[in-house]
């Protein structure tokens, strides 16, 4: 009898000490993606700040530069049959429909390449990329941005990006569009006179032109993610602490000389 109870025992010890070491082993590959996220960020920051601003494009400017201005052009691109307005740019991005333990929701697709139709000028400097990285607000949708047959598919879901529903709990999209006369920071990479993408840090399949209101505020957006990245791995780290306690002092005891 008392060996049945100390198998018993036994197993439950072994349950038990296995999936501390898969929560042990879950916590530090979460530690080191945020730590990853961070650091890609902190790089981008940097590339940011350290944009070179120009007013103008020449031959010999091989570098990230930035262009701060009015854009030019005309409006000529729009959803067909989903927006009722036309625009200089206009990026169009994918979210599916996702749950998680919280809500369910539409989650923004990182994998699907943005729909971009439309270039802009912006100081006499051509602005035309596959992918654009936004910091700012997204296309209202409203009455006097959306087709009338399609305001029933609307879906704010309280947040500040507003999508337009196309298979209710499958599929949705939001807009970023440029306007002509609209004040806009520009980033990318400046060759041969021309303004093309650079590829975002962590990201190499991303190649990419910022565009903001202005540096200050893609500069915030980076480092509000930075504190977000930040506090979780802070957190992460308090559940990690004993772990890590530990190993120190079995080091610390392996190297200690003897008496």
């Amino acid at each position: 009898m008392a060996k049945k109870q100390q198998k018993k025992k036994n197993k439950r010890n072994g349950s038990g000490s296995f999936w501390l070491g898969f929560l042990k082993f879950l916590g530090f590959f979460v530690l080191f993606g945020l730590l990853l996220l961070y650091w890609d960020s902190a790089r981008l920051t940097k590339i940011i700040t350290n944009a070179r601003p120009v007013l103008e494009l020449t031959p010999d400017i091989d570098e990230i530069v930035r262009l701060d201005g009015s854009v030019e052009g005309i409006a000529a691109v729009t959803d067909e049959g989903k927006l009722r307005n036309t625009y200089a740019l206009l990026q169009k991005e994918t979210f599916l429909w996702g749950c998680s333990k919280s809500n369910c929701d539409y989650k923004r697709s990182e994998d699907r390449r943005p729909e971009v139709l439309g270039s802009f000028v912006i100081n006499g400097v051509v602005v035309q990329a596959e992918w654009f990285r936004f910091y700012t607000n997204w296309l209202p949708l409203e009455f006097s941005t959306v087709d009338p047959s399609q305001l029933s598919n609307i879906y704010e879901g309280g947040t500040s990006r507003p999508l337009l529903v196309e298979s209710p709990k499958k599929r949705a999209y939001g807009y970023y569009a440029v306007s002509p006369g609209e004040q806009i920071t520009v980033i990318g990479r400046a060759r041969e006179g021309r303004l093309e993408p650079f590829t975002l840090p962590g990201k190499e399949e991303h190649n990419v032109i910022l565009i903001g209101t202005n540096m200050e505020r893609m500069l915030s957006e980076e480092r509000e993610s930075q504190l977000g990245y930040g506090i979780v791995s802070g957190i992460v780290l308090l559940f990690l602490l004993p772990t890590i306690v530990g190993w120190v002092r079995k080091l610390l005891r392996r190297f200690k000389p003897e008496r």
